[in-house]
């Protein structure tokens, strides 16, 4: 394994990852849409490139990550540190201790290992339970939901050896919500959506920002000593530079209007491509410039990808003066200052 990937300690747990996690979700789809050959390769080029965190889901491609993930790691006789979730449907709101406990034992059976490094809560919160919430997966928890009884099955699996870390969720829900739970401070990590595309979960919008307001959460869990994770941080590949989904990923099964709006949005940032850098590891090192990050993950379609990607975790930084045509680029929706902002959301605040 190289050491060249910077290293970053996750929230108040002590425990060192690698800066740059593997996505084993459907956005790239690596691990759920490719061959046995395909995975087990990756997760190999990846532990040798310095990249140690690998983030799964039972929800991703219904079990296949986790299972994908257990075999491939076997195969490769690697034991990198790997994150799951929890995510409750609204039949398990009846029992969710036992739903939690049930989630937890099955992801290590499929991952094959009896621990875990992180278990992170997969559900979005807000002030009511709800079948589904605005964005994400599993049923919409309340605040009380998650303080009570799922964080307290998931601290006795951690005293338990099952886990080392407990994490919780703020891409979507209420945002009111979502710093009730980060302000009890009984998290060490949060998934969070963060790019170039739309920083808001780390700091307040942008004048003339018309994406969606992430509530600037990273502020809240920063001040509670909880590491973020963000995800979607090349968002589904229009940051790697590409007009058209790679093949492998979710995007080519599902096509969005969503993705091709923000092929259009990248487009402008072409400036950040420089001989010695990617367009994509310009996203990735927008992110790692961010110290309260304590992992941004990165999802992989092909094997290129792994090397571009740890290439980037070299502690290089974008410029004062990138970040200045950032700012330009915000108030006016990167250029695209006739776009309608339909469907946006107002500013949130924790």
């Amino acid at each position: 394994m190289l050491i060249g990937v910077e290293q970053r300690t996750l929230g108040k747990t002590g425990i060192q990852v690698s800066a740059i996690g593997f996505g084993c979700g459907p956005t790239a789809g690596l691990m759920i849409y490719g061959t046995p050959a395909e995975q087990e390769a990756g997760v190999k080029a990846a532990f040798d490139a310095g990249i140690t965190y690998f983030d799964t889901a039972p929800i991703y491609g219904d079990y296949v990550s986790e299972e994908n993930l257990g075999r491939a790691l076997a195969v490769a006789r690697i034991r990198p540190q790997i994150a799951t979730k929890v995510a409750l449907e609204l039949p398990d709101l009846e029992d969710i201790r036992g739903a939690v406990r049930r989630s937890v034992e099955d992801s290590l059976r499929r991952l094959r290992v009896e621990s875990v490094t992180n278990i992170q809560v997969h559900n979005r919160v807000a002030s009511a339970r709800a079948a589904r919430s605005d964005l994400g997966v599993g049923a919409q928890l309340t605040p009380a939901d998650v303080l009570g009884p799922v964080l307290e099955t998931l601290e006795k699996l951690r005293r338990e050896g099952k886990t080392q870390a407990i994490g919780c969720c703020a891409w979507g829900g209420e945002y009111a919500a979502v710093c009730e739970v980060l302000k009890s401070g009984r998290f060490d990590t949060v998934l969070v959506g963060y790019s170039l595309l739309n920083p808001t979960s780390g700091r307040a919008a942008p004048a003339g920002f018309r994406a969606r307001d992430f509530g600037n959460v990273m502020h809240t869990a920063a001040a509670k000593g909880t590491s973020s994770v963000a995800l979607r941080v090349l968002e589904s590949g229009t940051l790697a530079g590409v007009a058209q989904p790679h093949v492998t990923s979710g995007q080519a099964r599902s096509p969005s209007r969503e993705f091709a709006d923000n092929v259009e949005r990248a487009r402008a940032l072409r400036f950040l491509m420089r001989e010695d850098q990617t367009l994509a590891q310009a996203a990735i090192r927008f992110a790692l410039g961010d110290p309260r990050i304590g992992v941004v993950l990165v999802g992989f379609s092909s094997m290129d990808q792994v090397a571009e990607s740890a290439a980037a975790a070299n502690g290089q930084r974008l410029t004062a003066s990138d970040l200045e045509r950032l700012e330009a680029l915000y108030a006016t929706d990167f250029s695209r200052e006739g776009a309608s902002s339909a469907g946006m959301e107002g500013s949130h605040a924790c």
